[in-house]
């Protein structure tokens, strides 16, 4: 079975608010939508993040004509192939037209149209097995433990909305939620973390993530104030560049367990989390970076080294993945749709939400398909 094209497509839906975390502004709900055609008739699909969206899309023509004819089930092989890009050098052999160099500024865009193409190439080979990606790769369950992430920062809205919004999703029958902390100062951080743990009770894993805000002496304090109220995980608590050894320091001054990885772009980094920073929960995104067969080494190496995989964002994805790995541990959703209107819209089939849990399908491959009326309405 042969590549005979990859096309990317791109849509963006702007949000009825202005939401923000530590370090970014969220006023738009993007997806990247990649689809590989064989020349035996199956057709695969991948998503990815909205991030990057013209330089990722140029990115997977330029692989489009680079694995043209390629084998579409040698994922493993193809991988290894686009991966070489990256280290390749000057005067280098190439065929299909791409530059000899692929130069550091291009290594992002690449590895994330690289993870839409290897997705793709995961549902083809679960569709050509008639098997769904779950089963195909060994695994038995076929549902897992969700959690919700809300509790963001929203522009004209009370700072305290959340609680009474996090209390929402408990009633839906969630056990676990997220809320975002060090977008403002310490002191109504913590007033609004004490005001969700009391609005969802003490039964509720609470999570809070704080998307690199803080230095390693500004996590010490923020942790340790967050302590009292039960916090499940700490998630991705130091600035981007001391993220590794820094996290190993902090791990060593709080008891609540360490969560990160949804940053990083490959299992060479992952690693370094787990054997330095400490880490308890892994996130490694392969929607964002790498695709399933990154994950997979991934969630090998944390296996090995008692850390659970606990993923993020595309839980139609990240949900085949986590039920077949044994440390594979829940997923993250977004159930607000105006938070996330493209979990509700996008997909006509998917999988589904239900008593707090993730519960996938028996369709063969990812077991989504896409809304193209949708992708043509909101398309970049």
């Amino acid at each position: 079975m042969k590549i005979r094209k990859i096309q990317a497509y791109a849509l963006t839906i702007p949000l009825q608010a202005r939401y923000w975390v530590s370090n970014e502004v969220i006023d738009k709900c993007s997806q990247i939508i990649v689809k590989i055609e064989t020349d035996e008739g199956v057709t695969g699909l991948g998503t990815l993040h909205g991030r990057s969206m013209p330089r990722v899309l140029e990115m997977v023509a330029e692989l489009d004509r680079y694995l043209h004819g390629r084998d579409a089930l040698a994922q493993e092989a193809i991988w290894e192939a686009v991966f070489g890009l990256t280290t390749s050098s000057p005067g280098t052999v190439r065929e299909h037209g791409l530059p000899d160099v692929l130069g550091a500024d291009k290594r992002v865009p690449l590895l994330a149209a690289m993870a839409g193409i290897d997705i793709a190439l995961w549902d083809i080979k679960g569709k050509a097995a008639g098997l769904p990606v779950w089963r195909l790769l060994g695994g038995e369950r076929r549902s897992i433990r969700a959690y919700v992430t809300g509790g963001y920062y929203q522009e004209g809205a009370d700072m305290f909305a959340i609680a009474p919004e996090m209390a929402s999703y408990v009633e839906q029958g969630f056990n676990g939620v997220k809320m975002k902390v060090g977008g403002v100062d310490l002191k109504t951080d913590v007033a609004r973390v004490r005001a969700v743990r009391e609005a969802i009770g003490p039964d509720t894993m609470l999570m809070v993530d704080a998307n690199c805000a803080y230095t390693l002496h500004q996590a010490v304090q923020a942790i340790r104030a967050f302590e009292p109220y039960d916090i499940f995980w700490f998630e991705e608590p130091l600035h981007w560049y001391d993220s590794v050894r820094g996290l190993g320091r902090l791990a060593q001054q709080t008891h609540v367990p360490l969560a990160s990885g949804e940053s990083e772009m490959h299992s060479w980094a992952c690693r370094d989390l787990i054997d330095l920073g400490g880490v308890r929960y892994m996130e490694f995104d392969a929607t964002r970076s790498g695709g399933v067969t990154e994950w997979l080494r991934v969630g090998a190496y944390a296996h090995a080294h008692g850390v659970l995989m606990a993923t993020h964002h595309d839980p139609h994805i990240h949900g085949h993945l986590a039920c077949a790995a044994p440390n594979g541990e829940c997923v993250e959703v977004f159930v607000d749709e105006n938070r996330d209107p493209l979990w509700a819209r996008l997909f006509p089939e998917r999988a589904q939400l239900k008593d707090g849990h993730l519960h996938l399908n028996d369709l063969p491959g990812f077991g989504f398909d896409i809304d193209w009326d949708l992708v043509k309405r909101h398309h970049i």
